[in-house]
């Protein structure tokens, strides 16, 4: 009865962290205190009912708080929550003394469960976890489950708890060092989006203060061809027109695609590729309402023409080439960016990120994390000379 006691408790505590942690419960902790206290008296019941029946209800009572709280779509998150339930309502069929043996496995479950919400397990770590979890429960198996390693009843207890001990502290420390390393990515993270703003601000307000600068000085240009053209100075006009023409270029909106943000983003870009020579192809209509935010547009755009650029520069001027395409089909966002790149590539593809670190790697793995935001896919693909990325995020 104390180890039923003491098991429950421990997997109650754990099953709610576990549900706040996986998904993006709303903070308050009245909400947090009523849910608690109603699953904690269901266990209260277990002196009336089967204890896997209570684990049953305990399941159906966090995942109708789940629904209710959670941020994040119901239908990615229900067997989460519901998955630890079920292992525990199987644990709870056991002879208690089977429990220490179990309670390893079902650590490993939370375990993963939450590593793989957070992405942040490799699987190196992953199989030292197992193995760890795995040598700890067939020693609790041999010492409670089959008896045959036999010791004294008091050292016997000592050894039992000690062992779950030992696999609650392995638990926290894995999950702490993965749940620390999240947030430290999230700051990284929130500190690049902000140097990211800045950086594309600064390119548009570029852009802008010539626009203004060339208007500022239309007067004086009208004035210095009408002297010309008062001394009969034709030749001089002419020239005069031609330095105009290529300073309007110069400062000239490149796309109009109908989306004030994608047109702000790919005419800041586009302008420093053509001052590093790149032969630009681009074609872009999108609404100017298209259900994806500002910022993650200027994520997703912003690193990938960064990264396209940087890659012509690394390439013969002559073969220099961009293309851009983006166009809204049905209910779905579709991108491409083609660009020049070297032969070999400096790339890995599986992890988005160069052979540098830094935020060049980290603006990508971003991309990565905006279109995931939507449900969308990320393609990247390379062949001697060309590099190519297709983002597909659905709208609706």
């Amino acid at each position: 009865m104390r180890e039923q006691a003491i098991f429950t408790v421990l997997w109650l505590v754990l099953y709610w962290y576990y549900a706040g942690q996986t998904g993006s419960m709303e903070k308050g902790a009245g909400k947090k205190a009523v849910g608690f206290g109603l699953t904690g008296a269901l266990v209260m019941l277990s002196i009336l009912l089967p204890l896997w029946l209570i684990w049953l209800l305990i399941s159906g009572v966090i995942l109708l708080y789940d629904l209710f709280f959670d941020a994040e779509p119901f239908r990615r998150q229900w067997w989460r929550i519901l998955l630890p339930g079920l292992c525990l309502a199987a644990a709870a069929v056991m002879p208690p003394e089977m429990w220490f043996a179990v309670n390893g496995g079902i650590l490993l479950v939370f375990l993963f469960l939450l590593s793989g919400k957070r992405d942040s397990l490799s699987m190196a770590n992953g199989g030292l976890a197992t193995g760890a979890f795995t040598l700890v429960s067939a020693f609790l198996w041999l010492l409670a489950g089959t008896g045959e390693i036999r010791v004294e009843e008091p050292l016997k207890s000592v050894l039992l708890w000690g062992g779950v001990l030992l696999e609650v502290l392995l638990f926290l420390t894995v999950e702490g060092t993965l749940y620390f390393y999240q947030k430290g990515f999230a700051f990284r993270t929130e500190e690049f989006r902000r140097e990211l703003m800045e950086h594309s601000y600064g390119e548009i307000r570029e852009i802008y203060m010539d626009m203004r600068g060339w208007r500022h000085d239309y007067h004086n240009h009208m004035q210095v061809m009408k002297a010309q053209l008062s001394m009969g100075n034709l030749d001089g006009v002419r020239t005069y027109l031609d330095e105009l023409e290529q300073e309007l270029d110069r400062v000239d909106t490149v796309v109009k695609s109908g989306n004030l943000m994608v047109d702000a983003i790919l005419n800041s870009k586009l302008t420093l590729a053509r001052r590093q020579k790149i032969s630009v192809s681009c074609k872009v209509k999108v609404p100017e309402q298209i259900g994806v935010e500002d910022v993650d547009l200027c994520v997703i755009l912003g690193n990938l023409l960064d990264n396209a650029l940087e890659a012509c520069v690394q390439t013969v001027e002559t073969g220099r080439f961009l293309r851009i395409y983006m166009a809204v089909n049905g209910s779905q966002l579709y991108l491409s960016v083609q660009n020049s790149a070297r032969e070999e590539p400096d790339f890995n593809q599986r992890n988005y990120i160069t052979r540098k670190r830094g935020n060049h790697g980290l603006g990508m793995k971003r991309v990565q994390a905006a279109v995931d935001k939507y449900d969308g896919y990320l393609n990247l693909a390379n062949e001697p000379g060309i590099f190519a990325a297709e983002v597909t995020m659905p709208l609706a």
